[in-house]
């Protein structure tokens, strides 16, 4: 298994979030985690970047396993994930090309003779090679959603993570996004993707549906479950 969680329970003070998940995702594989708004999706999501930590049992991606990792195994773990945000979390006052480009940075190439191909790759992938120069307040929804998965993808990551990667965008757009992240997945990633809309659970061959429990603050939650 590429990720498991083992009786994960996750607590916000007394609020439950995630209540004793057991789940576990293969190498390759494409999962969607499908629920309404505060569900815990986005918890789930957090729990394998550990970007929080478990209240109890145990998350395991890859290599790295552990309800808490130092600091700098934190590093070394995101550095194996790709993260699409609904939000896009694109740096304002850099270009296309810098934003994708510091995400290789941040894995330790600096040199412009690493770094440049790399990104030039990526944004061919997705579509924007002639927009590299632009801000991202010059472009649309779509174009910083597909910017931000050419960040995601720069560094060719085992598991790519995206977090309602269509919210904000539009019908066209959306299908335009989803058909890239399928195109990821097929070229060998694995893909996991948090979502409210059904249509975008549609699109990929497995989905998971987190069952509600109890409120929790953020991201309330229980169990996950496979849909029939």
């Amino acid at each position: 298994m590429m990720i498991t969680f083992e009786q994960v329970t996750k607590r916000y003070g007394e609020r439950l979030a995630l209540d004793s998940v057991s789940w576990g995702m293969d190498e390759g594989e494409c999962v969607v985690f499908l629920g309404p708004s505060g569900s815990g999706k986005t918890t789930l999501l957090r729990l394998i970047t550990h970007e929080t930590s478990p209240s109890a049992g145990i998350v395991t991606v890859g290599t790295f396993r552990g309800s808490r990792l130092s600091r700098a195994r934190r590093a070394l773990l995101r550095r194996t994930l790709g993260i699409v945000y609904e939000d896009f979390r694109l740096l304002t006052d850099r270009s296309v090309f810098e934003n994708v480009a510091l995400a290789v940075r941040i894995a330790g190439l600096h040199a412009d003779v690493d770094v440049t191909p790399r990104v030039e790759v990526a944004l061919d992938e997705v579509g924007l090679s002639r927009l590299s120069a632009a801000l991202p307040s010059e472009l649309s929804f779509g174009e910083k959603q597909r910017a931000a998965i050419a960040r995601a993808i720069v560094n060719r990551p085992a598991v790519v993570l995206a977090d309602e990667p269509t919210g904000a965008l539009e019908p066209r757009s959306a299908h335009e996004v989803l058909a890239l992240l399928g195109r990821i997945h097929h070229e060998g990633s694995a893909l996991l993707v948090a979502t409210t809309r059904e249509e975008v659970a549609d699109a990929p061959p497995v989905a998971v549906e987190p069952q509600a429990a109890r409120p929790g603050p953020d991201a309330p939650s229980s169990a996950t479950a496979p849909v029939a």
